[in-house]
């Protein structure tokens, strides 16, 4: 055809889908604006349609004599029906209600939610040691001191029963079922601090609860050594400041014997520390050298020490400060 001359096959498929459109489009319209009346006229007409009028009264075809009324046929009665009447019966669809705008979304309410309950189980209890102990004594005692005995009473104490500090087994002597006692020595009580006590059996098949042990630190001399006196040979005599800012503490000279602060014992001088002992617990201290002017020389040499103030001279003074010069 002239119409398809020089197009592609691809513009050919084209155009005939558009000619079978329109032509469908036309087909379409045609029966929405004549197909309505043709349909009426040709639908068959219900006997018992409760509309349908009876045909009017008249001779029939073989002429009757009566001339009594004959049923119209459904072609009859077709005919006679007005055409309103016709148009009624045509049945059609009614389109669905629109969204009302004046109609707002509510939300439901949500169900309450089902409440879980929670089942903790019941802890079992820890069972009670087979070991019962109840008290030690000493129940604190002073740091750097020396061995003691500790006792430690309770229940159910076995010969196999051993004392622990800290974890240490000590040799343990078994007086009862209800006590013991153990020499803790003084390498376990050297710095201060909380040790544990615990009794049991070596295979930890027997066991008690623990108790502590306090260790406190011992008191110590609140001096400072800041000087000395006598010759360079024989420093018998040590000069000490209590410590503190108090203005009128005034300063102490000790030698060997004597004791300061009620209960410091002086058992050493030297040039470079005091040593004293504590008369009560047994327990040394060392106050180093604190040179208090500084002039120079090094520690301890006559250059550097502390000059107290003019001291009465004795027969056991004049033999020492031979040997030294005065410092001015």
């Amino acid at each position: 055809m002239a119409l398809f001359e020089g197009k592609t096959p691809a513009e050919r498929n084209k155009m005939i889908a558009a000619i079978a459109f329109g032509a469908l489009a036309l087909l379409l319209l045609g029966r929405m604006f004549f197909g309505s009346d043709g349909d009426t006229t040709r639908r068959p007409a219900n006997a018992n349609n409760r509309n349908a009028r009876p045909a009017a009264t008249g001779t029939t075809a073989n002429g009757g004599a009566n001339g009594g009324a004959q049923p119209a046929t459904a072609e009859e009665q077709l005919i006679q029906m007005p055409r309103e009447l016709a148009i009624e019966r045509v049945s059609y669809n009614v389109p669905d209600a629109g969204r009302n705008i004046f109609a707002f979304y509510v939300a439901p309410t949500p169900l309450p939610k089902a409440s879980v309950e929670v089942v903790v189980p019941t802890p079992t209890p820890t069972p009670p040691p087979p070991l019962q102990l109840s008290a030690i004594a000493p129940t604190s005692v002073m740091a750097r001191t020396g061995d003691f005995t500790l006792q430690l009473s309770g229940d159910k104490f076995t010969p196999e029963t051993r004392v622990y500090v800290d974890g240490q087994e000590l040799p343990t002597s078994f007086a009862s079922a209800q006590q013991l006692s153990t020499t803790v020595p003084a390498a376990l009580i050297s710095a201060p601090g909380a040790r544990t006590i615990v009794a049991r059996t070596p295979d930890n098949t027997l066991y008690s609860d623990q108790l502590t042990l306090n260790v406190a630190a011992p008191p110590t001399p609140q001096y400072t050594f800041i000087g000395i006196l006598g010759g360079s040979r024989y420093n018998d005599k040590a000069i000490l400041k209590p410590q503190g800012n108090d203005p009128r503490n005034e300063l102490v000279t000790v030698q060997r014997g004597d004791t300061v602060g009620g209960r410091f014992k002086v058992t050493n001088i030297s040039t470079r520390a005091v040593e004293l002992t504590d008369a009560q617990l047994q327990v040394k201290h060392t106050l180093p050298y604190v040179e208090s002017r500084t002039t120079g020389g090094a520690p301890g040499s006559p250059s550097s020490r502390f000059n107290p103030p003019p001291q009465p001279a004795t027969a056991d003074d004049s033999d020492n400060n031979d040997d030294e010069p005065q410092q001015d």
